[in-house]
């Protein structure tokens, strides 16, 4: 997934810029046994129902079986079939550069951004990127059924045919994925996150972890098929340590068919670039994901519930009105942030462009040890840049952190630049 609903975000732990305003005036972590600080959250939590609707085969009560229940955040939920396929930007347009960068790998036959959850099933049922040889592993976190099979069955649901197991999937991403089958509490189903999580697993607020278990970076091991995080805990979960451990590993998604170097896809690393290794202040502050894309809300009848239309927090005024206090223009300030880090992206990746399509000239002319410093040159500029590409605020989450990123993007170019004689 790209930007969808993180369009022009700013989730609460991203941005220092934001650390001043947002620590007098927003709403804390919703669950202050799970956060590091912080304090009690003002949102109201669901009513425990006096039944729980019948599962389905799988384990999992749908969202329409909770509509009569909790009618207020279901019928939110539906707001966010609003966000859908159509009209979304094709980023193979708006970055033309990335069919050599992606050569020889799915994500250049389509790449598009991402619409809202409602349509996760149907995306991935859409998208040209898988074939013949795709695995279920691809289907984690497009659907809770397929996250209770996993839970149900090991590892060896992941090796199992991505076509075979999505005609059985029917439910998108919905209740059951944050919540498991009690409304009343957050939790994490995807066993794989929670083990990425190590010692550090009660550091961060689980309203945090219930959106970073789907919106992280993570690699298919090799061997299980097992969708898999490149760390445990919060110290490794940076660009630079995350590159480390896939090149100890040896780990490649694929070979780039050009230059033939080990390639790697970042995915998509909001968690990381939040929470990660020293923390933007407002994650140490215990600010959740939720404080930002879910709305406090009330009902006709006075009823206080929270939002599930997950949102640009610009967008909504019951978000931005706690915020007005310390920013005069805060949507303007984030626009800002979002255009300096894709005018960079946009430059960079020319100068990928440029540098891929000459060692793929000069490559059979090169000495084996620079032809192979070469191609590490290219895989870790390339996971630098993609790195913060991908990432689906634009680099409003973390605008420091996404330039150091693209910092370090630009210096592998640089010296990739000087090994084949360009100009930079």
């Amino acid at each position: 997934m790209k930007r969808s609903t993180f369009k022009t975000a700013a989730v609460a732990a991203g941005t220092v810029a934001l650390v001043a305003a947002l620590a007098a005036c927003a709403p804390a972590a919703q669950e202050p046994a799970a956060a590091p600080s912080g304090g009690e959250s003002d949102a109201p939590a669901a009513a425990a129902p006096a039944e729980t609707p019948e599962p389905d085969s799988f384990g999992v009560v749908v969202a329409e079986s909770w509509k009569d229940i909790y009618p207020n955040e279901y019928q939110t939920y539906m707001a966010n079939e609003s966000n859908s396929p159509q009209g979304k930007q094709d980023y193979l347009t708006e970055y033309p550069e990335l069919v050599t960068m992606y050569a020889g790998y799915g994500f250049a036959k389509g790449y598009d951004e991402a619409a809202g959850h409602p349509y996760s099933l149907q995306s991935v049922a859409e998208t040209p990127r898988v074939n013949e040889n795709t695995l279920a592993n691809c289907i984690t976190c497009k659907t809770p059924q397929y996250t209770a099979m996993v839970n149900s069955e090991g590892d060896s649901a992941y090796q199992k045919p991505f076509a075979e197991v999505l005609m059985q999937m029917t439910e998108p991403i919905s209740c059951y994925n944050c919540h498991e089958n009690d409304p009343t509490k957050t939790t994490v189903t995807q066993k794989f996150f929670v083990n990425s999580m190590g010692s550090d697993v009660d550091k961060v607020s689980t309203d945090s972890q219930v959106c970073g278990q789907c919106h992280n970076e993570y690699y298919f091991a090799p061997e299980t098929k097992a969708t898999t995080n490149p760390y445990t805990g919060l110290e490794g979960m940076t660009a630079e340590a995350i590159l480390a451990y896939y090149d100890e590993m040896g780990f490649k998604d694929w070979e780039h068919t050009e230059t033939g170097a080990p390639m790697l896809k970042a995915q998509h690393p909001e968690f990381e670039t939040i929470y990660g290794g020293a923390q933007s202040s407002m994650a140490k502050q215990g600010y959740t994901c939720a404080d930002c894309h879910m709305a406090p809300a009330k009902a006709e009848d006075g009823t206080e519930y929270s939002s599930h239309n997950l949102v640009n927090p610009t967008e909504d005024p019951a978000i931005m009105e706690k915020c007005e206090g310390c920013h005069a223009d805060l949507p303007g300030q984030i626009v800002q942030w979002q255009k300096e880090t894709t005018d960079r992206e946009h430059e960079l990746a020319a100068k990928l462009d440029a540098y891929i399509k000459t060692l793929a000239e000069q490559k059979d002319s090169l000495d084996e040890a620079t032809l192979e410093q070469a191609r590490q040159i290219h895989r870790h500029a390339q996971f630098y840049w993609d790195y913060v590409m991908v990432e689906n605020s634009e680099g409003a989450h973390n605008p420091g952190l996404a330039q150091e990123n693209l910092d370090k993007c630009e210096d592998e170019l640089k010296a990739g630049y000087a090994l084949l004689n360009m100009t930079y």
